[in-house]
């Protein structure tokens, strides 16, 4: 399957135009990951498969999270996180004001620390 290139400009005007109600949540963990890449594989599917857009960073140190969810999946979304050992009872923090349209995509990156020093 090919994926067809959508630049940054069409992502934000889609994510403007989108009705769907969003809720902002940001949490983090220091959680030792023995493998980064493959926690971060299993997030790319299953967090997109909620409709998850936000930023999100792992390391073997734990996992630092910034995003949005379409409000209707927010019981699943917590179901799933619950889910996974790696991130079970972590505690969401939930943007009061916020439009849920501060993000376009979902990117998830491995870095060395997930938190600045």
């Amino acid at each position: 399957m090919t994926r067809k290139f959508i630049s940054r400009k069409e992502l934000k005007q889609k994510i403007q135009e989108d009705t769907t109600p969003r809720t902002t949540i940001s949490f983090y963990r220091y959680v030792h990951l023995s493998d980064p890449e493959a926690f971060r594989q299993t997030l790319l599917e299953e967090y997109g498969k909620l409709g998850v857009l936000g930023r999100i960073y792992v390391a073997t140190e734990g996992i630092n999270a910034q995003f949005s969810v379409p409000t209707k999946n927010l019981e699943s979304f917590r179901e799933l996180v619950d889910s996974m050992p790696e991130t079970n009872d972590i505690p969401f923090k939930i943007a009061v004001e916020d439009d849920g349209k501060s993000f376009y995509k979902l990117t998830i990156k491995i870095r060395n620390k997930v938190l600045a020093d």
